[in-house]
């Protein structure tokens, strides 16, 4: 195991904790409790990391691995990777921390570290961290290894001999450019060209060519070492996101913790799950924390090492009953190399569930079908009343009797309501379409509803399109989705208005659909409410007139059409009335009547001799 108090681990704990508080940072303001406290201790042990180095600390990545002044000190899996992110969001080579940093210089780096990548983009983090006042930190740090003159020389005696540039004794004896310490390659190729080209003109563009070769060259060499490295990174990235977002999307609340698996930061959503705040469990164990009914799942090592095995094991907390539902609740889906891609989840104890769900619809359905009786005997009985003492009562008896007539028939539609959304939602509703005359079922409608539209003053127009086809539904259901549909239009439009049903074939499948159509000059319906009216239950209150009702008819008949096959939707504006649109399919012939050409055809045959294909 490493020394804790090795150079190569503290260095890492520098990654780490640093990484911690970028981590928080994404969460809190520096000025937070949590922010503070974690920032600290990345400064002790960047302190302790700077004592034992010297004074100078500089981080770099190569070839998938973290480098710490040079030296190799754990691959870049093993280390956050937050790094990696940071170091390719600013082209980054290397960090140098140096001692004497102080926590406002790590505030300023790490609020640089924490920028996203679009604002990234236009800041330069040299520039950044000088106007910040940062002296202690710096980054893009040439780093140069110097060969001393014997070094050098000693590689020149190894070298071949021959003819060459530098004559016989060895390609680089004669060139006194490379053996000075510092030389750049563009000052050993002048150097090597001048010796090889007498001729000025011609030596210049010698050295443009070779430049441009080298360069080139340099480019393709370059290209060639990191393209393995950017495909992996690109992987390792992808597979991270991927993770992330399935994970994300799972959760809402994130707890972090140390390697002792001690609570160091908590989100207000994980606070509630938890139970508590974060400043009542800052410090403490995570395990040792948790209520009766939570499930706490933790790895059996919170680090990772790069000399063994780590045990896969996991620690769970929870009580029997708790761990046995939410272990069944949920499971994780991994693609063929066993990488995470997705989740499926499901309700615990699904069968009992369902169970309450279907003696919940048989209580609503019995109930509302005992209610039927007494309404219907307390319905005929006041007919019976009505039509005995007509003309013998006083005006307010009379309106007395009338109103209870008018809440008998109210209640009885509510009941009906009831009785069909149960059916819808116990997949127990029926429907028996056939072929129908679609023009038939708009007039009844409109019939049904003429007296109300007269006695409140509004205009009630039909507008059929000649020469429509027959419609494949069920006239019953049918002619009560466009009764609603009328019934909402009467009751929101004010006096004067104007309520105007449509029948025509459907705008965009005019040869499978025919359109019928309720349009009013009503207040008109928000766009943020046109999803909710379909909803059950829901009523909103349009202008001045108050929603009455179960809340269910829109519902219904929603469900009604599209047991036919058909759409419902509405189109309207705030002030501009609105139109309940639905679509109903136009009924088919069967092949054989199609291929006959005479309808009287159609039953020439028995069918005995049609089901066995004899003529």
């Amino acid at each position: 195991m490493a020394d804790p108090t090795s150079l190569d681990r503290l260095a890492l704990d520098v990654l780490m904790w640093l990484a911690k508080t970028l981590g928080q940072m994404s969460l809190y303001k520096v000025g937070h409790p949590a922010m503070a406290a974690t920032l600290q201790l990345a400064e002790q042990h960047l302190a302790k990391a700077l004592e034992r180095s010297g004074g100078e600390l500089t981080f770099s990545m190569d070839q998938g691995k973290w480098l710490a002044n040079g030296r190799i000190i754990a691959f870049t899996d093993q280390a956050p990777q937050s790094w990696p992110a940071f170091f390719g969001r600013f082209k980054l080579s290397s960090i140098t921390f140096k001692a004497g940093v102080t926590n406002a210089e790590l505030v300023a780096f790490c609020e640089l570290a924490a920028l996203r990548p679009d604002p990234a983009q236009a800041i330069d983090p040299k520039t950044y961290l000088e106007s910040r006042g940062v002296a202690h930190i710096a980054v893009n740090e040439a780093i140069y290894a110097k060969m001393g003159k014997s070094a050098l020389r000693s590689g020149a005696e190894t070298g071949s001999g021959g003819p060459g540039v530098g004559g016989s004794d060895g390609a680089l004896a004669g060139i006194s450019g490379l053996t000075s310490e510092g030389a750049t390659l563009d000052s050993a190729i002048q150097s090597l060209v001048r010796q090889a080209v007498p001729d000025p003109a011609l030596r210049i563009k010698v050295i443009e060519q070779v430049m441009r070769l080298v360069q080139a060259d340099i480019q393709l060499r370059v290209q060639e070492v990191t393209m393995t490295i950017r495909q992996e990174k690109n992987i390792l990235h992808n597979e991270q996101v991927r993770t992330q977002t399935v994970i994300g999307t799972m959760v809402e609340g994130v707890v972090v913790v140390d390697d002792q698996g001690k609570i160091l930061m908590m989100n207000p959503a994980a606070e509630q799950i938890y139970g508590m705040t974060l400043a009542q469990a800052a410090g403490k164990s995570l395990v040792e924390k948790g209520g009766e009914d939570h499930m706490i799942t933790l790895a059996a090592e919170l680090t990772t090492s790069g000399d063994r095995e780590i045990k896969t094991g996991v620690r769970v907390q929870a009580a029997d009953d708790i761990r046995r539902t939410l272990r069944a609740a949920g499971a994780v889906v991994q693609n063929e190399a066993g990488k995470v891609v997705g989740m499926v989840s499901s309700l615990p104890d699904v069968a009992k569930h369902k169970e309450l769900q279907r003696m919940q619809r048989d209580f609503v359905a019995h109930i509302t079908h005992e209610l039927r009786a007494p309404l219907a005997s307390i319905h005929a009985a006041l007919e019976i009343l009505e039509e005995e003492f007509k003309g013998k009562l006083k005006a307010d008896e009379e309106k007395m009797m009338s109103t209870a007539l008018r809440n008998s028939d109210r209640l009885a539609e509510m009941i009906n309501s009831i009785l069909d959304f149960s059916k819808i939602e116990s997949g127990q509703m029926t429907v028996a379409p056939r072929q129908t005359n679609p023009e038939k079922i708009v007039r009844e409608a409109v019939e049904s509803v003429t007296p109300w539209a007269s006695q409140k003053h509004l205009g009630l127009a039909l507008s059929v399109a000649p020469g429509l086809p027959l419609v494949y539904a069920d006239e019953k259901r049918t002619l009560q989705v466009l009764i609603n549909l009328l019934s909402n239009a009467i009751k929101f439009t004010p006096t004067g208005g104007c309520v105007t049903v449509a029948l025509a074939l459907s705008r965009e499948n005019r040869d499978k659909f025919l359109e019928f159509s309720v349009a009013d000059t009503g207040c008109g319906i928000a766009k943020a409410d046109q999803k909710k009216i379909f909803e059950k239950f829901v009523q909103i209150a349009l202008g001045e007139m108050a929603a009455a009702g179960t809340g269910l008819g829109l519902s219904i008949a929603k469900a009604l059409v599209h047991l036919q096959g058909g759409q419902l939707w509405v189109d309207s504006d705030v002030g501009r009335g609105a139109t309940f649109t639905f679509t109903l399919p136009i009924h088919v012939l069967p092949h054989e009547e199609m291929d006959s050409g005479d309808p009287a055809l159609k039953h020439s045959r028995p069918w005995w001799k049609k089901f066995l294909g004899l003529q």
